[in-house]
């Protein structure tokens, strides 16, 4: 189980790396820009998600996920000179980061003994708080706060995590398994279809 949730750990911030540093190769910085940008990307949301559950920051204890992030970021670098601007690949990095962390934050919530409801709302930060703090970085609008079917997706697969581990004692792996499954497909239909949240009319 400690193996799995590693390897998952690490998938994890290698694709919001990527998808960090994706986005700084359409804002055209140099390699430093993407190693600092995939680091935020990276290890951001599980920073604060650290904080807020006042343990040790993760990436401070096992320092190997800067490098993780720094590496896949470099190699992006240079990847993205065979990704066409028109491509979704920023997307679909973005969705496995996201899937995988609103498990991983959910899980470490209630291996620390949180509550359900606790639980699900740090999936959701571990999963979307790294992406703000890159888009407000980079001047962009941040994703979540658009139309796009985002923080829905992590929302639903926190909520399949903690449901089938702490209700239906599915065992740990397979409630993992789930929970990941569930974000990614909420999200992969809403970039294949162009899905999106109803948004407010706005005051009259």
């Amino acid at each position: 189980m400690l193996l799995f949730l590693l390897i998952i750990n690490i998938a994890g911030t290698a694709a919001f790396a990527v998808s960090g540093a994706l986005l700084a190769a359409k804002k055209k910085m140099d390699w430093v820009g993407f190693v600092f940008i995939g680091n935020v990307t990276g290890i951001g949301g599980g920073t604060l998600r650290d904080v807020i559950l006042d343990v040790p920051v993760f990436w401070l204890v096992d320092w190997y996920y800067v490098v993780i992030c720094s590496v896949s970021a470099v190699i992006t670098y240079f990847a993205t000179q065979q990704i066409s601007r028109k491509s979704n690949a920023l997307l679909w990095a973005d969705a496995v980061g996201m899937a995988l962390f609103s498990v991983l934050g959910a899980e470490k919530a209630l291996r620390l003994g949180a509550e359900i409801p606790v639980a699900v709302i740090m999936g959701v930060f571990s999963a979307c708080l790294g992406g703000i703090v890159r888009d407000v970085i980079l001047n962009d609008v941040p994703v979540v706060f658009q139309k796009e079917i985002y923080i829905t997706a992590s929302l639903c697969g926190a909520i399949a995590y903690c449901v089938c581990f702490n209700l239906l004692d599915i065992i740990g792996i397979y409630a993992i398994g789930i929970g990941c499954v569930t974000a990614f497909t909420v999200r992969a239909i809403a970039i294949v279809t162009k899905l999106s949240m109803p948004a407010h009319k706005g005051l009259q």
